[in-house]
C-alpha cells in the first residue's frame, strides 16, 4: 500500500494554520451584537436582516449600514468554517491514529514460515519491491563512448563532478536509483536519463536530468529539446521529471539539491 502519512500530516499542519487564522479573525468581531443575520433578494436587490440575541423582531439593515451586514455575514461564514474544520481535524486526527499503511505486510511477516510457504501475501515489502525495480531498472546502458571518470559512494561510475555530488547524495539519502538506465521514448529512440530514481514510499519511479553549462547556447538547446522529447511522451516536469542545474557562475547547490530529494523522492 502507498504510504500517504506525509501528505495527510502536511494536511493536518493546513488545517491548523486555517484555524489559527479564523481564530484571529474572531478577534475582529468582539463588539459586534450576537443574533441572526437573514438575507433576501428584491427585484434582484439583496437585503439584509438582524435578529439580536433576545429580541422577537428583526430589523432591516439599510444601505449606509452595509459594512454591519458585511461584518456579521463575515463572521457567520467564519464560525461555519471554523466548525466544519475542527470537524475535519477531529477526523483526521482519529484517522491518524489508527492508520497502519505496514499492516498487510505486518499480517504476513508474522506468519510462521510454514504459512508463508503457501500464502500468497497481497503486496510484497519495500525491500522486496526496492529489490525487484533496481533488476528491472539496470544502470550504465548508454552506449556514448566516453569513460565515467569519477567513482561514486555506490560503486559506478558518472561522467562529472557534479553527477558524483548528486548520486552519492541519493545514496546517502537512502534513495534507490540508477545511473544512466535506458528509457524507451517510442519505437526507434532510446533515452539515458542521467538518473532514474525511486520513491519507495510512493513508489513511484522519478526521472532525474542535471543540466550542467547552461550558459552555453548549444548545450542549453539542446537540453531544451531532450526536455521537450520528455514531455511529449508523458514523463512532465515536477511530477515525474525532475531537473537540476548549474552554471560557471552558479554551481550546484547542495543544500537545495537535498530540500528537492527530500520534497519528492521521500
Amino acid at each position: 500500500m502507498v504510504d500517504y502519512s506525509k501528505e495527510l500530516k502536511t494536511q493536518q499542519m493546513e488545517i491548523e494554520e486555517l484555524l489559527r487564522q479564523l481564530k484571529k479573525r474572531e478577534r475582529a468581531y468582539d463588539k459586534l451584537p450576537e443574533g441572526v443575520i437573514r438575507v433576501t433578494a428584491d427585484r434582484g436587490k439583496h437585503q439584509y436582516f438582524f435578529r439580536k440575541e433576545g429580541d422577537p423582531k428583526s430589523i432591516y439593515i439599510r444601505e449606509r449600514d452595509r459594512e454591519l451586514a458585511c461584518k456579521l455575514v463575515q463572521r457567520e461564514f467564519d464560525r461555519n468554517a471554523l466548525k466544519k474544520l475542527e470537524e475535519m481535524r477531529g477526523a483526521l486526527t482519529r484517522f491518524l491514529k489508527n492508520y497502519d499503511v505496514n499492516a498487510m505486510t505486518d499480517l504476513y511477516e508474522n506468519l510462521c514460515e510454514g504459512r508463508k510457504a503457501i500464502v500468497t501475501p497481497l503486496e510484497i515489502t519495500d525491500a522486496a519491491y526496492v529489490e525487484k525495480w533496481l533488476e528491472e531498472h539496470r544502470g550504465e546502458q548508454n552506449p556514448y563512448p566516453e569513460q565515467g571518470k569519477y567513482e561514486t559512494e555506490q560503486g559506478e561510475y558518472v561522467r562529472s563532478k557534479s553527477e558524483k555530488i548528486l548520486a552519492d547524495t541519493f545514496y546517502k539519502m537512502k534513495v534507490p536509483y540508477r545511473y544512466e538506465a535506458r528509457l524507451s521514448l517510442g519505437p526507434n529512440y532510446n533515452a539515458y536519463p542521467d538518473f532514474t530514481c525511486l520513491n519507495v514510499r510512493k513508489r513511484k519511479t522519478i526521472y532525474w536530468e542535471h543540466l550542467g553549462l547552461l550558459n552555453v547556447d548549444a548545450y542549453a538547446s539542446k537540453n531544451h529539446e531532450k526536455l521537450a522529447l520528455y514531455e511529449k511522451n508523458g514523463i512532465l516536469l515536477g511530477d515525474t521529471l525532475m531537473i537540476s542545474f548549474e552554471t560557471e557562475e552558479c554551481p550546484l547547490n547542495t543544500a537545495v539539491l537535498r530540500k528537492k530529494i527530500e520534497a519528492v523522492l521521500k
